[in-house]
């Protein structure tokens, strides 16, 4: 790869939650760190055991709650993907949508042998800022003595993923790898009192020396080479719903720390871009009630490239368009010789907040002219700035006009 310009850091934001088929909370303004002056580039949330009763995704209680928080700071959803109780989302700043494309999802169903999808992964990839990033969210086989079944899960989604990028063709090709979850790893050979005891005595080192995932890690049965911040936060896992008491029912299940957020990163270069991840914070939220789960977050900062290399479609400047008249549109195709005519182009208020918010569309041609035209009828819309996305069949941005102004 002949890059060359020099680098910058962007912030991710994770978020894992087993929400126990519990409705949205009002607000995820605490969770998610909204009332923060300097929010990150870009929010990824894994949800698990969400209640899978059938309804499009946009229509789902805890599409629309995500949407109305994160749309109201700025931030678009660029895909969501859901594979019965796991959905998961990402989000970023409108400001840098320009710079993300490539947008892939993939989904691997591994309960009751892979026919059933209350357990497996959802994956969303995309590069940004000529990086290539994938986020992974899992519900693994439960039940303290199942290690066997998790670690045969996980192997399950990485083996089972392709993406249609062949220098990325599976997950653990892309340059930044973030894997979140309930990954349901439990404590080995303590008691609920001892547990009890460490956990009231903040002796969280003494619980981890016990933690089944750390021990596979250590022993280079999965995720090999991933790292995981420091866990300063009590098991996330399991609680009576609507208190902060672990599970005083019969069963008294072990508090554990199911829920987890790991990276890996390749360690190397692209001329002057050196890969890495900085944590930033990795910590739990106790306020929440609604699920025998806490939710988790983490932060990071990642190394991309300044000046990233031109968009696969670049829109060239419409002229002063009125509200009603016809708008031609003209685009040009760079760096990617698939163009079809599946693809897509979108017109968008400047404060939309996902790709499905288009106030119309016309389909993109694949001829050497690359002119399209929006008729005037389409067009009755409030005088403002107005932006166009071309966009794949799957809503993979490849493009993004300047903003404009219809009047």
């Amino acid at each position: 790869m002949s890059k060359t310009s020099q680098s910058k850091c962007i912030r991710l934001f994770l978020c894992s939650w087993n929400v126990g088929s519990s409705k949205p909370v009002s607000s995820f303004v605490d969770a998610l760190n909204l009332d923060s002056n300097d929010l990150p580039e870009l929010y990824a949330l894994g949800l698990q055991e969400v209640d899978a009763y059938d309804l499009r995704v946009d229509e789902h209680a805890w599409s629309k709650a995500l949407l109305k928080d994160l749309g109201a700071k700025g931030y678009v959803r660029i895909k969501v993907r859901r594979l019965q109780g796991l959905m998961t989302f990402v989000f970023v700043k409108r400001s840098i949508l320009p710079f993300v494309s490539s947008i892939e999802s993939e989904a691997t169903r591994t309960g009751f042998g892979g026919l059933w999808g209350n357990k497996g992964g959802v994956s969303i990839r995309l590069d940004v800022f000529d990086v290539n990033l994938i986020i992974v969210n899992s519900h693994l086989a439960a039940h303290q003595n199942n290690v066997a079944e998790r670690m045969t899960d996980f192997d399950s989604i990485l083996d089972d993923q392709r993406f249609r990028d062949e220098d990325v063709e599976n997950i653990l090709d892309h340059d930044y790898v973030f894997w979140m979850g309930d990954l349901n790893f439990r404590l080995d050979d303590l008691s609920r009192d001892e547990i009890l005891k460490h956990v009231s005595e903040k002796q969280f080192d003494k619980l981890l020396e016990n933690d089944q995932l750390i021990k596979c890690c250590k022993q280079k049965l999965m995720f090999e080479d991933f790292h995981e911040g420091e866990i300063t936060f009590p098991p996330t896992y399991k609680f009576d719903v609507g208190t902060d008491d672990y599970d005083t029912s019969p069963k008294q299940r072990l508090p554990a720390w199911c829920d987890r957020i790991l990276w890996h990163v390749y360690d190397s270069s692209y001329d002057t871009v050196h890969l890495a991840v900085k944590p930033l914070g990795y910590t739990s939220h106790s306020a929440y009630q609604i699920s025998d789960h806490k939710p988790v977050t983490a932060t990071f900062e990642i190394n991309v490239f300044s000046t990233p290399v031109e968009s696969h479609i670049v829109f060239h400047s419409p002229s002063k368009i009125s509200a009603g008249v016809d708008m031609v549109v003209k685009y040009s195709v760079n760096h990617y010789s698939k163009a079809s005519t599946s693809d897509w182009i979108g017109l968008y208020k400047s404060d939309f907040s996902s790709f499905r918010d288009y106030i119309t569309y016309v389909w993109a041609v694949d001829d050497a002219e690359k002119k399209v035209t929006i008729k005037g009828s389409y067009l009755r819309v409030k005088p403002g700035e107005y932006y166009l996305c071309y966009l794949t069949r799957k809503y993979s941005l490849l493009g993004m006009s300047e903003p404009f102004r219809i009047d």
